[in-house]
């Protein structure tokens, strides 16, 4: 029986998941690295000297007490689905979450999804992470109401709705960047002259809530008959992050130039016309400032050396479109082929070799069956990969998750 561990040391810091087999072990990376927990080679009888590293999906020897020799077979099938639920995992723990989200992004506004300045248009891959964090670092957030249609003002003058916010908590006033609006404007019989939008931050003035106050943020004048209108609140939700006595916030839109009676809306709440607020974070802006890397040499059908091969995740495959906007998957890529030419053992000479050494012996170093370790194709640098997902609290998140790309691979 094979049990999914996690392996300490350089593994981990590869975040590689390692899977050991009982008996004679040994330890395998899901992208491609082997450590080998057997007797010294002499008394295993192998194929070929190629059997030895499994960079790629082929033949384990597992060698009992009396040394007699068995074999196993791990299936490419069976490979690839250890590698997609690792990989499903890693995704889950980064966002800090236990299992997918039970929410649905059908009914979103539509510059939601069709905004070219709203969707990410993905990291760029190509670039080392400015991110070592293991947890996902927040890029934009989109917010919308907890409560449609909702008064926060006693005296009203004007047609206007009040816009509860609930602001997310891994985002902090020394992060924000930008933050918009964005309300749509239904029509009016009076646009024929333009219409006045004035929007003000509702709050209290003690704890108990009993003294309301009002603070301007903006007054915006428009001629637009109905559509989409934005409005600058970076200065309120700055202050909001920076003083944050309460979790909810508040922002009142009244048009003072509107014919309509006090209680309709002059927003639309329909679900494609949602109000929402965007918030956009520095973090966004590091993504272009790292130079481009050289490719890494990707596997041919005919490749026996180490090289990444393709491993494609399709959210909608593995059920998960539900909630993730954007992409609608991603490749992975893992490490395979051979570490047997001379190149490759001179590679595999290096600081990992003597740290899993240490770690694979421990304080067994005198025993008889040493472990011996055997270099194997392995990821040597990884990628970020950025999401864009619709959370349990319905507000939708962009974030960098750091190492899920394999981006090259040499012998370990």
């Amino acid at each position: 029986m094979c049990h999914l561990v996690y392996v300490v040391g350089f593994v981990l810091a590869l975040s590689s998941q390692t899977w050991i087999c009982s008996g004679n072990s040994r330890t395998r990376s899901l992208f491609g690295a082997t450590f080998d927990a057997r007797p010294p080679a002499s008394t295993i009888n192998a194929d070929s000297a190629s059997e030895l590293c499994l960079g790629c999906s082929q033949k384990y020897f597992e060698v009992d007490q009396d040394h007699v020799q068995q074999r196993y077979t791990v299936t490419e099938e069976e490979l690839t689905a250890l590698r997609i639920e690792y990989i499903k995992n890693q995704i889950l723990k980064k966002l800090r979450l236990k299992t997918k989200p039970n929410v649905s992004i059908a009914n979103l506004p539509k510059p939601v999804t069709e905004d070219e300045n709203l969707v990410p248009r993905g990291y760029d891959q190509s670039t080392p992470s400015p991110f070592d964090d293991y947890y996902g670092r927040t890029t934009q957030a989109i917010v919308f109401p907890y409560e449609e249609q909702a008064r926060c003002m006693k005296k009203v003058r004007h047609p206007s709705v009040c816009l509860p916010f609930q602001l997310p908590s891994d985002i902090h006033a020394i992060d924000l960047s930008t933050a918009e609006l964005w309300i749509y404007k239904e029509p009016d019989e009076l646009d024929g002259n333009g219409q006045t939008f004035v929007v003000t931050e509702v709050a209290h003035w003690d704890t108990k809530k009993s003294f309301q106050k009002t603070t301007p943020i903006a007054i915006h004048h428009t001629n637009l008959t109905e559509g989409w209108i934005k409005i600058d609140v970076a200065q309120v939700i700055r202050n909001w992050l920076d003083y944050q006595d309460s979790p909810i916030h508040a922002i009142n839109v009244a048009c003072k130039t509107c014919a309509k009676e006090l209680k309709n809306s002059p927003v639309s709440f329909k679900n494609q016309h949602k109000p929402f607020l965007v918030i956009y974070t520095h973090s966004q802006q590091k993504q272009l400032a790292y130079r481009r890397q050289k490719r890494n040499t990707n596997c041919s059908p005919n490749m026996n050396e180490c090289c990444r091969e393709s491993l494609y995740v399709s959210f909608a495959d593995i059920g998960w479109d539900d909630w993730i906007i954007q992409p609608a998957g991603y490749n992975a890529y893992f490490c395979r082929g051979s570490c047997n030419t001379v190149a490759s053992v001179t590679l595999s000479a290096t600081q990992h070799s003597s740290i899993m050494q240490k770690v694979l012996h421990g304080p067994n170093r005198n025993n008889v069956r040493k472990l011996e370790l055997t270099p194997c194709c392995a990821a040597t640098k990884f990628q970020p990969l950025q999401l864009f997902y619709m959370g349990n609290n319905k507000t939708l998140t962009s974030k960098v998750l750091s190492n899920m790309i394999v981006e090259t691979c040499g012998c370990m």
